[in-house]
């Protein structure tokens, strides 16, 4: 923020369905921020969807505007909000979106320039590197080659995290609102694709899978 003086700022991560989760942010009026969410993330030259979809890691709001035919539909929330221009960054890891950091210039302020976007762009690799050893990126490595190696659905890697975290079977049916016999059924069907034979083993194939780079 002090090298591209644009001061305010939100970091999120981006889910399985390419949505903002929202991490921390800067100078950010956070109720606008919920407007925006719910109403105008979908008409946003800029949003992580959009750069997504192109396979784009950095892009300027005002760049954005001449290619979207969105614009109009976002207008409002920029008057709403006195943005003048942003900067986005989108972070991948192995071929996937992990999360994104704006950079939101108010109408006081100048648009983004030349010199703050080769920055940002010097930035991307760092900031990628780093995020690939952050524990949730860890973890999301984990499921997708937990998923692709053993052909775990979505519910059997949830149950694996979850007995992880040292709940016990009636605790994992009160967290995912399942009965104990299908919590049970899941289980054995973990047993048999991670070919393990107890918690203690399969809780040491998850992290293993989180760990292998």
């Amino acid at each position: 923020m002090e090298e591209t003086h644009i001061p305010s700022s939100i970091f999120y991560w981006i889910d399985e369905s390419m949505r903002m989760q929202i991490a921390a942010c800067e100078a950010v009026d956070l109720d606008r921020l919920n407007i925006y969410q719910s109403t105008f993330y979908a008409h946003d030259p800029c949003s992580p969807v959009r750069m997504i979809s192109r396979q784009a890691r950095t892009q300027t709001l005002q760049r954005a505007c001449c290619e979207s035919e969105a614009l109009e539909l976002y207008r409002p929330y920029m008057a709403l909000s006195g943005i003048k221009d942003a900067l986005e960054m989108v972070f991948w890891h192995e071929g996937s979106a992990v999360a994104g950091l704006g950079l939101v210039a108010r109408n006081e302020q100048d648009c983004v320039s030349p010199e703050a976007w080769k920055l940002a762009e010097s930035m991307q690799r760092y900031v990628e590197a780093s995020l690939a050893l952050h524990p949730r990126v860890m973890r999301d490595r984990g499921r997708r080659r937990l998923a692709r190696e053993f052909l775990l659905s979505k519910r059997e890697i949830g149950i694996a995290e979850l007995v992880g975290r040292g709940l016990t079977n009636q605790e994992i049916g009160e967290e995912l609102t399942i009965s104990l016999p299908t919590v049970k059924t899941h289980l054995r069907s973990l047993f048999a694709k991670l070919d393990v034979g107890n918690r203690t083993s399969l809780i040491a194939r998850m992290r293993k899978a989180e760990m292998t780079r």
